[in-house]
């Protein structure tokens, strides 16, 4: 397949490194000017969440298929969900690591339950072996506007292999609330210690005004360390009316000096791995596709997933009582 990336920035780079790296695609370029569009045959969605619905508003004017790993509104893809049947095009939303990778997990797990009571997903990016410092390993912009509304359930967390954190509730733009209407689901951001003071000391000091955000930016993303991006996803319910808890975890390791930080890796392993299912008509229904109902096809799940499994380290757990 040709394909067109949506977005220049670090995710946008991950993916057309990764394309070209597995050769999944037959050619790979970056958006320039609409014109250029009918020219490929699925667009791939990177934006920043400012400007990020332009990815789906483009695919059904030039009705084109869309991988979109950018961050919008959930709403905002079902508001057109009769536009995208109209068209015959297919739309992936929320394809990256979470929402993404962990949405694929999670729809692959609702199947092999009778009754899910509970799902807790945490996920975020942490330094190695250093203490108080946080890669931007995505974008900035985002990640600064995520963290503006505050820092509601703080805690501080410990984990084998990767010390103590801290971790708070985000409100996320998740489809696991639309297709799988769970009873109780949340979601918490992971961030190094002293995360939560050094965030609210900028802020305080003005330093997230547009007129600063610039000078700020490029102070904050200049330093590098090795750094691990994780998810921890726990799913308990009911099995054969045992109570059953599952739980997976996801770990992408970089150094400092790599290609590609641990994040950008997790993060664009999935798009490109969606698209070679794509290329090889493994996905094959229209309109909107969320990665949770592409996981109903258990092996077609197992596929994806070991194409991950290539640069990422994911294992799961399960116990019964």
């Amino acid at each position: 397949m040709e394909v067109l990336i949506l977005g220049k920035g670090k995710v946008g780079q991950a993916v057309a490194y990764y394309l070209k790296k597995f050769k999944a695609a037959k050619k790979v370029a970056f958006f320039s000017n609409e014109k250029e569009i009918k020219n490929f045959d699925i667009l791939i969605g990177a934006l920043p969440s400012g400007v990020a619905e332009k990815s789906l508003k483009l695919a059904l004017k030039y009705e084109k298929d869309l991988i979109d790993v950018s961050t919008v509104a959930i709403p905002f893809y079902l508001k057109h969900k009769k536009e995208i049947l109209k068209k015959g095009i297919k739309v992936i939303p929320g394809c990256g690591f979470s929402p993404g990778l962990v949405n694929l997990i999670v729809g692959f797990e609702a199947q092999n339950f009778e009754e899910i009571n509970n799902i807790e997903i945490s996920a975020g990016t942490l330094p190695k072996n250093v203490k108080i410092f946080f890669p931007f390993t995505w974008c900035f912009e985002d990640l600064i506007e995520e963290h503006l509304e505050g820092f509601s359930g703080y805690k501080k967390e410990k984990l084998k292999g990767v010390g103590e954190f801290e971790s708070y509730f985000t409100e996320e733009w998740n489809s696991l609330l639309y297709s799988l209407k769970p009873k109780n689901i949340s979601f918490r951001v992971i961030r190094p210690i002293g995360f939560f003071h050094f965030f609210q000391y900028l802020k305080n000091y003005g330093l997230f005004q547009k007129k600063n955000l610039p000078i700020v930016k490029n102070l904050l993303t200049k330093k590098n360390e090795d750094n691990v991006t994780l998810a921890l996803i726990k799913i308990s319910g009911i099995k054969q009316k045992k109570k059953k808890e599952v739980i997976w975890k996801i770990f992408s390791f970089a150094k400092k000096d790599e290609k590609l930080n641990s994040m950008q890796k997790i993060t664009a392993l999935v798009p490109v791995a969606i698209l070679d299912s794509l290329s090889q008509n493994e996905i094959k229904n229209k309109g909107i596709l969320f990665l949770e109902e592409i996981a109903k096809n258990k092996e077609l799940f197992q596929e994806i997933l070991a194409k991950i499994k290539k640069k990422v380290d994911i294992s799961r757990r399960i116990s019964y009582n």
